[in-house]
C-alpha cells in the first residue's frame, strides 16, 4: 500500500466520521466506552475489542478464550466524566461470561433560582451494571446485555432495566458481519417530590439497530463500516473507522 492509499483512508474516516447525534433518555452512554472504539467512531461491533467485547456487542464474547479486563476513566471538559470497567471470564468451550460497570456524570452544575440567582451548585451522573453472555457457534456468535440503571440529578433519581442483543457472522477469516438491537424495553422510571406532590413517570430509551462491516484488508490495515438507525425517530447514522498497526507502519 503506498502513502497515497494511506492519506485517502485518513481523510475518509475524518470526514465520514459521526459524533453520534444521539439524541433522547441515556444519550452519555453513546459517547464510548474506551479510547479505541472513541477514536473508531464507535463502529466496533463487528471486530473483537480487547477488554470492552461486552460494552462493544456482547456476541463478541464468544471468541474469548481467557480472561480479560478493561479500565479506562475520561475527564472531560465542563467537569464531566466517565468511568468504565469490564471482566469476562470464558466458560469453555465457546463461551464467556461478561461484568461491567459504565458511570457518565457531570459535577460543580451552579444552580439558580426563579429569579436567576445563583444557589448553590450540584452534580448529576448516570451509569449502569451489566451481565453479559456471548456464545460462538461455527461462523455464527450470539450474545445478550442484561443492565441495571440508575441515575441521579441531585436529590431525584430513577433506576430502570436494559437489554442489548447481539449477533456476528464470520463471512471468512478477514470479514465479519454484525447486528446488534440495542436498548430493547430499556426505560428510566422516575419517582420526583416536589413541593409535597409525587410524580411517577417512565422515560424510555429510543432503540437502536446496528448493522456493522469489518474487513481485515492486509495484516496492517482494518477497516470499519457501521449504520446506526434509530427506530422511535427514524433517523440514520453513518460510520467509518480505519486502523493501522503502528508496529507494522514501516512495511507500508
Amino acid at each position: 500500500m503506498n502513502s497515497k492509499l494511506t492519506i485517502l483512508l485518513f481523510l475518509l474516516s475524518t470526514v465520514l466520521f459521526s459524533n453520534g447525534e444521539y439524541v433522547g433518555a441515556g444519550a452519555s452512554y453513546k459517547y464510548g466506552t474506551n479510547a479505541r472504539q472513541i477514536a473508531l467512531s464507535n463502529s466496533l461491533i463487528s471486530t473483537y475489542n480487547r477488554g470492552y467485547n461486552a460494552l462493544t456487542n456482547p456476541a463478541l464474547l464468544g471468541s474469548v478464550y481467557k480472561m480479560e479486563y478493561g479500565l479506562s476513566y475520561f475527564a472531560m471538559s465542563l467537569d464531566r466524566y466517565i468511568q468504565t470497567f469490564s471482566v469476562t471470564v470464558p466458560v469453555p468451550p465457546t463461551a464467556s461470561i461478561g461484568l461491567s460497570l459504565f458511570m457518565s456524570g457531570t459535577d460543580d452544575i451552579q444552580g439558580t433560582d426563579y429569579n436567576g440567582q445563583y444557589t448553590d451548585t450540584y452534580k448529576s451522573w448516570e451509569g449502569y451494571g451489566m451481565l453479559s453472555f456471548g456464545l460462538e457457534f461455527t461462523k455464527l456468535s450470539a450474545g445478550i446485555n442484561i443492565k441495571i440503571l440508575k441515575n441521579e440529578i441531585e436529590s431525584y433519581s430513577a433506576n430502570g432495566i436494559g437489554v442489548d442483543i447481539g449477533l456476528l457472522y464470520k463471512l471468512s477469516s478477514k470479514n465479519q458481519f454484525a447486528l446488534l438491537f440495542d436498548n430493547l424495553y430499556t426505560k428510566y422510571s422516575w419517582n420526583i417530590d416536589f413541593a409535597n406532590y409525587n410524580h411517577l413517570y417512565d422515560e424510555k430509551f429510543p432503540r437502536v439497530l446496528s448493522l456493522g462491516f469489518s474487513s481485515r484488508v492486509n495484516q496492517k490495515l482494518l477497516s470499519l463500516y457501521q449504520v446506526d438507525y434509530m427506530t422511535d425517530v427514524k433517523r440514520l447514522n453513518y460510520k467509518v473507522g480505519f486502523e493501522l498497526d503502528l508496529f507494522k507502519m514501516k512495511e507500508i
